[in-house]
């Protein structure tokens, strides 16, 4: 299990990721050579690998205040390997600049065995989007 926040405020631009800046709490698997997801503080990208002979289910779970500097629509979504999750998207309409709204989403994501996914919360709106207090939750099921 691995749990990263970024609780300072970020502008992420259009295509672009989130940026988780501190690990709160990993498991003794995580982030080492053999283990089964591996991110570097500072980065938006989560590398889960299946190094098992059967297929393994992990869940992601994403949260954070967001908002923009003028009004109009955001997007958020969870990603598999730079691709919108269906399910995911997470809309807030800024009705006033920099005033901030919560939103979240979860999803389960099947990963095959000896294979290797890269999962990241991307914004997918046509401007850039204002996030603090972001924080990732992915746990390995099965």
């Amino acid at each position: 299990m691995l749990n990263v926040i970024a609780k300072a405020a970020q502008t992420v631009a259009v295509n672009q990721n989130v940026v988780f800046t501190n690990t709160r709490v990993k498991s003794r698997r995580c982030a080492c050579a053999s283990g089964w997801l591996n991110h570097d503080d500072g980065s938006g990208l989560f590398e889960v690998t299946n190094r098992g002979n059967l297929p393994m289910a992990v869940e992601v779970e994403f949260n954070a205040n967001v908002s923009a500097a003028a009004a109009g629509a955001t997007a958020l979504t969870i990603e598999l390997n730079g691709e919108a999750i269906g399910g995911t998207e997470m809309d807030y309409t800024v009705a006033t600049a920099e005033v901030y709204q919560n939103v979240k989403a979860s999803t389960l994501i099947a990963i095959p065995s000896g294979s290797s996914f890269t999962i990241s919360v991307g914004n997918i709106s046509a401007t850039s989007v204002l996030v603090k207090d972001a924080n990732i939750i992915i746990k390995k099921l099965a």
